[in-house]
């Protein structure tokens, strides 16, 4: 494949990367955070697969902030929003054995540990529940707070002081302030018996007991939330004016001591095997439990190394949640159709015959693309196989190939886009075949529109699917541009179903508001290909403005190209050719004019770590001894430093491990101050 068809396939991968990032945060604030999805579980989890399957099959994404690392939901306005004093975080997830030994081997590479040295381990079901923070006050009970967005949860306080098993008062000894952590639940025979009366009565029925326990911590009557018998696991801490623990281990112990619950299945394990082991036991014990689980949580568990390990963008490096293996079931593939995604990206999907897989009713799963039909040979009328991966997510595994019917025929796909008719492509050695009518495709110019105005770009509600595509066959909004000239069709806006003078005008509001959002937040709703919330963040903390950008970039974008920009940190080479590619076009150019007519993108509010070495540019090169580069990385921005790949006359010190490179030569050239590592590492502690 030449470059221009690598480059070509990589755009298009990115930007179907950030589609399907926008959509999950739609559907998670929906579901979790509102309990009013707009789509079934099972087309949300075919959303989520497709992204987990493109993040596991191009490397390149990986350095990306995923919503699959991201945590929770964004708190909803029926509860008063509450800042938490530590963030609450979420897991990465490991799928298998390799997964977890690959975790081990990447803490022991941080830690600059011997490849053989043993770590203990501390795992806990992972209960599937809501997760909560409670807050005591000498020993007194004053606040519950979800996790919500990691950042800022919802005071559920007067609901959970509903939940029986958490205590009011500690027991015993116990710091001035403290936060315990920990997932209220539903038992299965609570859940069972739940449902049984309401469908007597004619109330919701709720899919799993990890939405019944959600539903009954958001009632506005706490009342209904005591008659729904709750349950709550303590797991961990937040905020403790005084240390309480020296480990995990030693923590549940203590948290029993105070009055808590804790899960009498978690275990110390001092290596990969006594680790499995203890995996595979409670998976055998899972059938017979009375709450649901949906993985094990394995934590280093000592808490000194849990703090040089820190944080990943919102999840700790320490920890990671082991999914339990899949429930499968047998069914009968009625049909297959296509979808067309906001880069052309055509996904084919199966329509299945209803069938129960771990208590979820399944109707539709992905076949992912092209190759994976051939390879298994799938056709409309077989009998499959399907599991939900991580007990989520459904797809098929294999074909029944006996109960064939012989006059079955192979599935082939269409040639044209099903919704503008042009001829589809596939390039060189992608799976993927797409459409490449990006300005002209009606499922594309909508789905753009969904992306604009997501949350995590311009923020602007009131704008469902319906009425998009509405309003597209209407011709008012044909473009992201279209959005702010709505206001001219309030007459027609009216008339449309679901909406009202009340809904126009919130709408119209929110459409307002956007107008003053953030610089992150509108280079991330332009929807560039490689850059994604991340890199849209990095960017408007480094410029003030998007026409700054736009002068920072020439005629070449390499060594030799716009100093500024090659400084930032984690903005490589293919972003910034991107970044390039969308900047020369004449059409996205005249776009982002014509909507700075309406908008006035903010500064991003920069937040600036005080320490020895706030607002040095920092450079390392070689091999650390005595630290790895990525806890070296870290602790210099925890000092307040700015961690930079590339030499130039702006750079304040250069780090020089054993067997330096060619950067050490050019700081020696430009005059930059070296160091070695044990100078740099005087410099921090002294």
């Amino acid at each position: 494949m030449d470059n221009f068809q690598s480059d070509h396939k990589k755009k298009l991968i990115e930007k179907e990367w950030a589609a399907l990032n926008s959509e999950i945060k739609k559907h998670n604030h929906l579901y979790h955070g509102l309990d009013q999805p707009e789509i079934s579980d099972l087309e949300y989890d075919k959303i989520k697969l497709r992204l987990i399957n493109l993040e596991k099959k191009y490397s390149f994404l990986e350095n990306s902030k995923s919503i699959l690392k991201k945590v929770g939901f964004q708190p909803s306005s029926n509860f008063k929003k509450v800042k938490h004093k530590l963030p609450m975080l979420s897991l990465n997830n490991a799928f298998n054995e390799h997964d977890v030994f690959e975790f081990i081997n990447r803490i022991k590479r941080y830690l600059n540990l011997n490849e053989g040295q043993e770590i203990e381990i501390f795992s806990e079901p992972k209960i599937d529940g809501l997760s909560i923070s409670l807050r005591y006050i000498n020993g007194l009970f004053q606040q519950a707070i979800t996790r919500g967005d990691g950042e800022f949860g919802e005071d559920v306080t007067e609901n959970v002081r509903m939940v029986d098993n958490i205590p009011k008062i500690l027991k015993n000894n116990f710091p001035s302030e403290l936060e315990v952590r920990g997932e209220i639940f539903m038992e299965k025979n609570d859940f069972k018996t739940l449902n049984e009366l309401n469908i007597t009565i004619g109330e919701k029925v709720f899919s799993n007991p990890r939405n019944a326990a959600a539903g009954s911590i958001r009632q506005k009557d706490s009342n209904i939330t005591k008659g729904r018998n709750l349950k709550f696991f303590a797991y961990a801490i937040g905020f403790s004016s005084s240390e309480i623990a020296k480990n995990q281990s030693e923590l549940l112990y203590i948290l029993k001591v105070l009055g808590f619950k804790t899960n009498e299945l978690s275990k110390k394990t001092r290596n990969l095997k006594e680790l499995d082991e203890n995996f595979k036991n409670i998976e055998i014990l899972r059938a017979n439990l009375n709450y649901d689980i949906d993985g094990v949580v394995h934590k280093i568990n000592d808490f000194k190394w849990q703090a040089r390990l820190g944080n990943i963008s919102n999840s700790p490096r320490w920890a990671i949640a082991q999914k339990l293996a899949s429930e499968k079931a047998q069914t009968r593939i009625i049909a297959i159709d296509v979808q067309v995604g906001r880069t052309g990206a055509i996904t084919p999907v199966a329509r299945l015959s209803q069938v129960t897989v771990g208590g979820v009713v399944v109707s539709n799963a992905t076949l992912h693309n092209e190759d994976e039909i051939k390879r298994k040979d799938i056709r409309v009328g077989d009998y499959v196989i399907i599991e939900r991966a991580g007990d989520v997510i459904p797809h098929i595994l294999e074909v029944i190939k006996e109960k064939r019917n012989d006059s079955s025929q192979k599935y082939i796909f269409p040639k044209e886009c099903p919704s503008c008719k042009e001829p589809l492509i596939k390039p060189e050695k992608d799976a993927v075949i797409r459409c490449v009518n990006e300005n002209n495709c009606e499922s594309q110019l909508i789905e753009k529109i969904k992306h604009f105005i997501s949350r995590d770009a311009m923020n602007i509600e009131g704008l469902g699917e319906k009425q998009i595509e509405s309003f597209f066959k209407k011709g008012i909004l044909n473009s992201i541009l279209d959005i702010y000239n709505l206001y001219k069709f309030r007459k027609i806006l009216v008339k449309e179903k679901g909406y009202g003078e009340k809904s126009i005008g919130n709408l119209l509001e929110s459409i307002e508001n956007s107008k003053n959002s953030y610089l992150d937040k509108f280079i991330f709703g332009l929807g560039i290909r490689y850059v994604g919330k991340k890199t849209s963040k990095i960017l408007a903390s480094n410029f003030n403005s998007i026409k700054e950008i736009i002068d920072n970039f020439d005629e070449t974008i390499d060594q030799n190209g716009p100093d500024k920009i090659l400084e930032i940190d984690q903005i490589g080479e293919k972003s910034l050719r991107e970044l390039k590619v969308y900047f020369s076009n004449k059409f996205n150019i005249n776009l982002i004019n014509n909507l700075l007519n309406y908008l006035n993108p903010k500064p991003l509010q920069k937040t600036k770590v005080e320490g020895k070495l706030s607002g040095k540019k920092i450079v390392f090169t070689g091999t650390l001894r005595s630290i790895s580069r990525a806890e070296a990385k870290n602790i210099a921005e925890n000092n307040g430093g700015i961690v930079i790949n590339s030499i130039s006359k702006n750079v304040d010190y250069l780090i020089v491990g054993e067997s330096p490179g060619s950067k050490k030569n050019k700081a020696l050239e430009i005059g930059i101050k070296i160091l070695s590592e044990d100078e740099w590492l005087s410099l921090i502690n002294s």
